[in-house]
């Protein structure tokens, strides 16, 4: 599959196009608007159903299940949806996710008006959530490479990332204000109609049909082993799945339950000093994502990308070690900012550098290593600060394997010189 004849002798011209000229690829334009849509629906039920279930339960182990049921089928289908998404229009992938997204929240929505609504909707409803993810995740990511060319992914990978910072604060932000003045009924009301017109933005993307090609395996189980061969087989792919691999097992445990137990035991902060170190993070993040949107190409992302990976990780294992939680949140302000530098060139360089026909498998290759090993840092992190470990140390521990790691992934040659 492909962009439109047209746009692709617009588009495979050497000039780097301006972000307006981004914006006029019709396909790319339609995928941006259907994220904008998406994402802050997602969040506003994500918000609206965790206060739901507070409110309809006193047992709180039922918000934990909340969390589980939606992230253990997304972990299991992952793999499964990068097969798909190598075997089906991508456009048609994303437009069911958001389909039968906004179709169960409506549902939801009519059992509060019917005052029917129990734990167990909430947690089948997270468990069909996770299955979306599942399927949406990996034909978002490899979708974006067949409607630009390569010389146009670090942009329209940097705009989807603004997108996707944004979200996780005007979702919630809205959420919460539509619980206190319009109740659950709205928020999910919202959500709904946003998650609907996401499915009908992503609709409106036109790709050229194309056969599948002859060479594909026949089986789901040949289609699995052929994508982690090639993975394996690839130095490059290899060296960014195991360092996602590693970021998530030993920073996305401390650094998630570091941030409240740092401003509750360490800067001795209330629930406003937490609310300054999450936005801090979260405008980094943004912020990042719009530099690398401004920014019409990077010479040397794979240097930008190890450079911001040790960069990181020194803030992780000094973070705990700061005055105040001011300067704290200065510094997951630039840790953000970096997340930035080093997520997308890696994205756009995997994109650029992977057969089209395997896009779909290799970003949920990916995916299933991130997601993975997220649960596991949790526990480590719990088990340690159990055993009487201070979340300073733990957070000073893990930042100093980063650098170590980080720095050997430098020393390779290949590595530092790759390019789109």
């Amino acid at each position: 599959m492909s962009v439109q004849t047209s746009v692709n002798q617009t588009m495979e011209q050497k000039d780097k196009t301006s972000v307006k000229e981004l914006f006029q690829i019709k396909n790319f334009l339609y995928l941006v608007i259907g994220a904008f849509l998406s994402s802050p629906g997602y969040y506003a039920y994500l918000l609206g159903s965790e206060w739901l279930m507070l409110h309809i339960s006193e047992n709180r182990a039922y918000l934990g299940m909340l969390f589980i049921a939606a992230s253990i089928p997304r972990l299991l289908f992952m793999i499964f949806g990068g097969i798909i998404a190598d075997r089906m229009n991508k456009r048609t992938i994303l437009f069911i996710s958001d389909l039968t997204s906004g179709l169960l929240v409506s549902f939801l929505v009519a059992l509060i008006w019917m005052d029917s609504v129990e734990v167990w909707h909430l947690i089948t409803l997270a468990v069909f959530f996770g299955i979306s993810d599942a399927f949406s995740h990996p034909a978002m990511n490899s979708l974006v490479a067949e409607i630009l060319p390569d010389s146009h992914l670090q942009q329209g990978n940097s705009v989807l990332q603004v997108m996707q910072s944004i979200s996780p604060i005007i979702g919630p932000v809205a959420g919460g204000t539509l619980i206190v003045t319009l109740g659950f009924k709205g928020v999910f009301t919202l959500s709904a109609i946003s998650l609907m017109l996401a499915a009908w933005t992503v609709y409106r993307i036109k790709l050229q049909k194309e056969e599948t090609p002859s060479d594909l395996p026949k089986n789901v189980l040949e289609d699995f082993k052929e994508g982690l061969k090639y993975g394996l087989q690839n130095k490059l792919l290899r060296t960014v799945m195991f360092v996602s691999l590693l970021l998530n097992f030993v920073v996305v445990g401390p650094l998630t339950m570091g941030i409240p137990l740092l401003v509750k035991d360490v800067f001795k902060e209330n629930a406003l000093g937490l609310t300054t170190l999450e936005a801090s993070l979260g405008i980094g993040l943004l912020t990042g994502a719009v530099l690398l949107t401004v920014l019409k190409s990077i010479e040397r992302p794979g240097l930008l990308a190890i450079g911001g990976l040790i960069a990181q990780s020194v803030l992780l294992a000094v973070i705990g070690l700061m005055p105040s939680h001011y300067f704290a949140a200065g510094i997951l302000f630039i840790f953000g900012l970096l997340m930035q530098g080093v997520n997308i060139p890696i994205m756009t360089i995997l994109q650029a550098k992977t057969e089209k026909k395997m896009l779909g498998r290799i970003m949920s290759l990916l995916m299933t290593a991130s997601q993975g090993m997220i649960p596991v840092s949790y526990m480590v992190t719990s088990y340690l600060i159990a055993v009487g470990l201070s979340i300073t140390s733990i957070l000073l521990f893990a930042g100093s394997i980063m650098v170590i790691f980080s720095i050997s992934i430098f020393l390779m040659k290949e590595i530092r010189q790759m390019s789109y």
